[in-house]
């Protein structure tokens, strides 16, 4: 029977507990590492709030609730629980693509390529995949999911394709990745 959101958040906790409790000392380890806590509270918050993934547009009454919550927010009024549900989910996914670059640099990923002679940019997938020998295709899908929101006017207005299962499973990811090079990051960051 597969765990409930609640059993996984508490499994990521104790991992990331036991990875900040392990690793050195370095301001790259503990910077990354409190980013990576930052995710794992957002998307906490997400679930608390009582998160609903998206998978349509967004209705004809969102536009109009978003000013009502501008003013309350301007006045340090509580929201609507579902907008900051999606808040703090979003924040958690910005956190898991920026982990996404940030650990291949810090496992020294290269990041220059020769093709046809020239030398060009590695992208960020093919820097994961360098360092990273097991799965990961729930995380690169929330660094899309990222990128698509971050780079389109339209961001996902017309609805999501990571879905909090997605979220939690690419944690877990990045967590099996910092726990399978924790000997590669101790040395580098003694």
């Amino acid at each position: 029977m597969p765990k409930t959101i609640p059993e996984q958040l508490t499994d990521h906790g104790v991992s990331l507990n036991k990875l900040l409790v392990d690793l050195p000392q370095h301001s790259a380890i503990t910077d990354t590492l409190d980013y990576i806590l930052g995710a794992l509270y957002a998307l906490s918050r997400a679930h608390d709030l009582g998160f609903r993934d998206r998978k349509s547009g967004h209705s004809p009454s969102y536009r109009p609730n978003l000013a009502k919550y501008a003013q309350s927010i301007s006045k340090s009024e509580s929201i609507n629980r579902r907008w900051m549900a999606g808040f703090y989910f979003n924040s958690s996914i910005q956190r898991l693509a920026a982990a996404f670059d940030r650990l291949p640099q810090m496992l020294r990923a290269k990041t220059k390529k020769r093709v046809a002679g020239k030398r060009k940019s590695t992208s960020a997938k093919e820097r994961m995949a360098e360092v990273n020998s097991a799965a990961f295709a729930h995380w690169q899908r929330v660094y899309d999911e990222v990128n698509a929101f971050k780079h389109s006017p339209e961001g996902r207005a017309a609805g999501r394709t990571v879905l909090m299962e997605d979220a939690l499973s690419a944690f877990h990811e990045m967590l099996d990745l910092i726990a399978n090079t924790k000997t590669r990051l101790e040395s580098r960051y003694k």
